[in-house]
């Protein structure tokens, strides 16, 4: 017969175990290959996925296949061109955009009060600030702040409203009605330019009406779905009435370094922002046209969404677009 002592040794054990819940998986494992799918779902590619998430493509197709076995459904159809969701897989992946977006909530909650600057972050910028200046400078950022994850998105979204898809936007101007929270960061104007071969051929136009008898490089307004007319200024009176050429180039394109090439192809006279020009300029490749004229100012800010508490990562990446924008305001 069990002793008193015996019994209650007993008690204690059937106790501790019936507390202890045996899982499946670790939660840990299954919310990594929640992360997996949910980047393979938003890109409709492994390969993306997989440079996104800094792994090999087979790490991803194998963490997709161990998802799919776990739950018991299939939910990509792959093709030798394309990966699409299934409908129990377009099903699992709002749930888990759901799921994700809390435990990214939880943790900018929680960092706030720490004043962390760690995970993920999108930034969308216009193309042209994307590549000629942030793209070089985003590795001190990173270095600054390792624990951020972030991805660049490039577009050439200049003056379209910033959409719910990106913690941080780069755009020329502020929307209307707006809630968003934003900063200033530079100021800029668009000069004119062309190739030497170009300007020998055709001559150089001394006033913007000049244009007119010359081919030039258009840029496409995103927003509007048409080419974006010439402002011009004089120099010598900032601020005076804009001189309008309105867009008529038998070459036009949504992006600015297709058009910049064009331009030192010898295609035409194309207008770009006149702190990008500088490199084609000191290599001899463009030449300034019309130097006595240039656009009207314009600006760039940097906006976000007004969460509250705002994450530590998007406040400090605001302050560094500033610093990189700095020396031109």
């Amino acid at each position: 017969m069990l002793s008193t002592l015996d019994l209650r040794s007993v008690n204690t054990v059937l106790h501790v175990l019936t507390i202890i819940p045996v899982l499946p998986a670790p939660m840990a494992d299954n919310l990594a290959l929640m992360h997996t799918f949910a980047e393979v779902a938003a890109s409709g590619s492994f390969s993306t996925a997989a440079r996104a998430l800094g792994i090999s493509r087979a790490a991803v197709s194998s963490q997709v296949a161990r998802l799919e076995s776990h739950l018991g459904v299939r939910l990509f159809t792959r093709t030798t061109r394309r990966v699409a969701l299934t409908p129990e897989g377009e099903r699992y992946a709002a749930k888990v955009a759901a799921i994700l977006d809390q435990i990214a909530a939880l943790d900018n909650e929680y960092a706030q009060r720490a004043g962390e600057v760690a995970g993920p972050l999108v930034v969308e910028v216009p193309e042209f600030f994307g590549t000629r200046v942030l793209a070089a400078r985003l590795p001190e950022f990173l270095h600054r702040h390792p624990r951020v994850r972030l991805r660049l998105v490039l577009n050439e979204k200049v003056d379209e409203v910033a959409s719910a898809d990106a913690d941080v936007f780069v755009r020329g101007s502020l929307p209307p009605a707006h809630n968003l929270k934003y900063r200033r960061l530079t100021a800029y104007r668009l000069n004119s330019a062309a190739s030497p071969a170009y300007l020998a051929a055709r001559g150089t136009p001394r006033h913007p009406r000049e244009l007119a008898d010359h081919d030039t490089v258009d840029y496409i307004n995103s927003a509007a779905g048409k080419p974006f007319d010439w402002e011009f200024e004089p120099v010598a009176r900032a601020r005076a009435k804009p001189f309008v050429v309105p867009a008529q180039g038998k070459l036009t394109c949504n992006n600015s370094d297709a058009c910049l090439a064009a331009a030192v192809a010898g295609f035409g006279v194309v207008c770009d922002v006149d702190f990008m020009l500088g490199p084609f300029f000191r290599s001899g490749a463009l030449l300034p046209v019309l130097p006595g004229w240039r656009s009207p100012e314009y600006q760039l800010y940097a906006l976000w969404h007004p969460g509250k508490p705002v994450a530590p990562r998007v406040t400090a990446f605001v302050e560094y677009l500033a610093e990189v924008s700095g020396a031109r305001n």
